[in-house]
């Protein structure tokens, strides 16, 4: 199974602002749930899920397969979204549903793991118009040097650029 980690960034590389809010300009909400529906599921965090619960914007995620990747026990209600405490389960999961790639979608943590247990063969990045000044950081913490190829660029729209790398987890 294919493996793409999805990021919408600032131009100074955060995910979200100093609140933990990801103001980003209109539409890039949308186009980042056009993947994850297409693709048919989505591995979040906590903090992303809990962010989401109530929202109405909420409604515009449709993916079947949506997984919360967190080590403590969390209160899913009938919100549709399954529990995993770690990556490999989450893609497991997905696995055993028949996904053919999952798309890893929210949150610092949730990418720092992924990254940290090597188990993404792609980023695509969403570069947002905006800079937060301070906020979250893509991984949060240090990784080891990941390698990556530029497979394609793309304009989202007028003012944001949608980034496909391959991740070279060997290093070439």
């Amino acid at each position: 199974m294919k493996t793409t980690l999805f990021l919408s960034v600032s131009v100074d590389g955060l995910i979200s602002d100093k609140d933990g809010i990801p103001l980003f300009p209109e539409g890039a909400w949308e186009d980042w749930c056009s993947l994850v529906n297409e693709a048919d599921n989505v591995i979040a965090g906590r903090s992303s899920f809990e962010q989401l619960k109530n929202d109405e914007m909420a409604s515009v995620l449709t993916a079947k397969h949506k997984i919360v990747l967190s080590s403590r026990e969390i209160d899913l209600g009938d919100s549709g979204w399954q529990h995993a405490r770690s990556p490999a389960k989450a893609l497991e999961m997905l696995r055993d549903a028949g996904v053919d790639e999952a798309i890893i979608g929210g949150g610092r943590a949730v990418a720092y793991s992924f990254m940290r247990e090597q188990l993404v063969d792609g980023i695509t990045i969403d570069l947002q118009p905006v800079a937060f000044g301070s906020g979250t950081p893509v991984f949060g913490e240090a990784l080891d040097l990941a390698q990556l190829k530029l497979v394609n660029s793309q304009p989202l729209n007028e003012n944001a650029l949608r980034l496909r790398y391959q991740v070279l987890n060997d290093g070439a």
